[in-house]
């Protein structure tokens, strides 16, 4: 197998967030291949049940996302051979069906172990962006455990089948210390290392306290986070969360403790969903909203090119304003200067109006004192505007 070292680097000493069971299923796989001993597990776990395909859109505008397999950060060219579902792909699907304006919903569909830990919440936080944008429901069919559960908690609702499993929210991580079956075949290996955790995680040697330390710290940090993403988004209490020990919910019980809305198959599901999405809205009094006001409140993904053009057209209109306004004003040959300068109307009215006054104090200043360029000093008794005032103030302003 010739992507085993890689694989196997990516299943020891890493927390992950799997099942255990799913996990023994690769030990199995993996062991004999290693010298090990393989545990014994359910046949039904050693093969990916589902090959993923990319996802279809159905008639009513529903963009069914298949999650399914061991999720992986990056898949590399395992998936198609594997069964396995990168984090990379499921988000470019993920992002591509939000921004898609033939989606109307998206309806993810698992049946997942859970995986790797890395990649795991940048998808789970990119589906909750997605419900922001559109409907997105989870259809567990028939698992969604560990990595697979953090992902159907970021949608707006999840149905699980009767039989289905949903929950195992815990982190596990595994050292192989495989000194002893290297001493039985003779094998001893000596390892030279600069800095102090350099050499942490070793395969050939026990595990030290050291990196037992920082595995554990790391895989507690992991779990803190998965609980309260599940808390907040589910609407539980921590602690409730953390009472279920990382065990699997089922069918009923898994809605009775909040962690999933209902109970049905894919098909019902997909049925439910088709039907809320040609249900209509209703205002706050009750009345159903109009087709024009449903529109207003889930408005469709914006036509640039029809946005473009209504730019430019209220740019001809903003410019035949301008140069109105300025001909009304006696400064036509300011027009092609604000416009230049992509002033608008309003703001062109503001600076015809500072020229105005400007220019009305120019003319306050020459006529109220029409000698004042002169040298003569002038008399104010004799001035008219001034005469004026004296005679409208009566006999109190006469001398």
């Amino acid at each position: 197998m010739t992507h085993l070292p890689h694989i196997a680097s990516r299943v020891f000493n890493t927390p992950l967030m799997i099942d255990s069971k799913k996990l023994a299923a690769i030990l199995a796989v993996l062991a004999p291949r290693l010298g090990l001993e393989p545990p014994a597990v359910d046949a039904a776990l050693l093969t990916e049940q589902r090959s993923r395909k990319p996802y279809a859109i159905t008639d009513a505008g529903i963009a069914v996302i298949e999650v399914s397999g061991s999720l992986v950060n990056r898949a590399s060219g395992m998936d198609a051979q594997s069964g396995l579902t990168s984090y990379e792909q499921l988000g470019n699907e993920i992002l591509e069906a939000a921004t898609d304006p033939q989606v109307r919903g998206i309806l993810l569909r698992l049946d997942s172990y859970g995986g790797e830990a890395n990649g795991a919440w940048d998808v789970a936080s990119l589906i909750e962006e997605a419900a922001g944008v559109k409907p997105v429901w989870a259809s567990v069919d028939d698992w969604a455990l560990s990595a697979g559960y953090l992902l159907a908690s970021a949608a707006d609702r999840i149905w699980v089948t009767r039989t289905g499993g949903v929950g195992s929210v815990g982190i596990i991580a595994m050292h192989l210390d495989q000194s002893g079956w290297d001493a039985a075949k003779g094998l001893r290996y000596t390892t030279i290392f600069a800095g102090d955790r350099k050499n942490d995680f070793n395969p050939h040697e026990p595990l030290s306290d050291g990196a037992r330390s920082v595995l554990v710290a790391e895989v507690d940090r992991l779990y803190g986070m998965f609980v309260d993403a599940v808390a907040r988004r589910r609407g539980l209490s921590a602690a409730a969360v953390r009472s279920t020990e990382a065990g699997i919910l089922y069918g009923e019980d898994s809605v009775a403790q909040g962690f999933a809305d209902r109970v049905g198959t894919f098909r019902d599901a997909l049925a439910a969903m088709t039907e809320s999405l040609s249900r209509p809205k209703f205002t706050k009094g009750g009345t159903p909203m109009s087709e024009a006001t449903q529109a207003a409140a889930s408005p469709p993904v914006p036509d640039f090119a029809a946005i473009e053009a209504a730019a430019r057209e209220q740019g001809y209109a903003e410019a035949a304003e301008i140069v109105v306004l300025c001909s009304i004003a006696g400064r036509p040959s300011l027009a092609g200067d604000f416009i230049s300068r992509h002033l608008s109307a309003a703001e062109v009215r503001k600076e015809l109006l500072a020229l105005r006054a400007e220019a009305d104090q120019e003319e306050i200043r020459s006529h109220v004192l029409p000698e004042a360029s002169t040298k003569a000093k002038q008399n104010l008794d004799e001035n008219p505007v001034v005469k004026a005032c004296l005679a409208l103030a009566g006999p109190k302003g006469a001398k």
